[in-house]
């Protein structure tokens, strides 16, 4: 049978305060399929504290059909001085599995990169799990290339513990 919402796109937005239990429930799903059984701290709290609704020490858009939330962009603000230029680091990109296949991840990406344009933001770096081989050929079709001059290394600040909250481990 024929679903006419599905002949419009998902309509792209900023997120807003009213998402955040939304964001909080993809990233959830985005977590289980990298590694089943893993939980992220990202909860609701964590979302309204740092987010943009809270600190913005990350931004995000949201893609809705209809009142269904379908995919998420979370990203930060990177600086790069061999550029000279800002950019965007892409933590996390989710693209609800009825929507695979059908560009909104690429509309995704495109929506953050022109939103941040007026800032300067040239280039967008991300991360993928070397495992994940369908986001990999996805991210090369973007025009995404594997930087083999460089590691990913992280370290635990103790921060987290400082302010009462928990620190979890990304997946391996």
């Amino acid at each position: 049978m024929h679903e006419p919402e599905r002949d419009a796109a998902p309509t792209i937005r900023p997120a807003e305060a009213d998402d955040l239990a939304a964001i909080a429930e993809m990233l959830a799903r985005l977590a289980h399929h990298l590694k089943p059984g893993f939980v992220p701290l990202a909860d609701l709290a964590s979302l309204t504290r740092f987010g943009p609704t809270g600190l913005r020490l990350f931004d995000g858009l949201i893609a809705m059909r209809g009142d269904r939330p379908v995919g998420l962009c979370l990203y930060t603000y990177a600086f790069s001085s061999w550029r000279g230029r800002p950019g965007v680091f892409v933590q996390d990109l989710y693209v609800d599995p009825s929507e695979r296949g059908s560009g909104l991840g690429r509309a995704l990406m495109e929506a953050a990169l022109a939103r941040e344009a007026p800032n300067g933001c040239t280039f967008a770096k991300l991360e993928v799990h070397r495992g994940n081989d369908a986001a990999i050929a996805f991210y090369r079709r973007l025009g995404f290339e594997v930087e083999d001059d460089y590691y990913t290394m992280a370290a635990e600040t103790g921060a987290a513990e400082a302010g009462g909250e928990g620190a979890a481990r990304p997946p391996a």
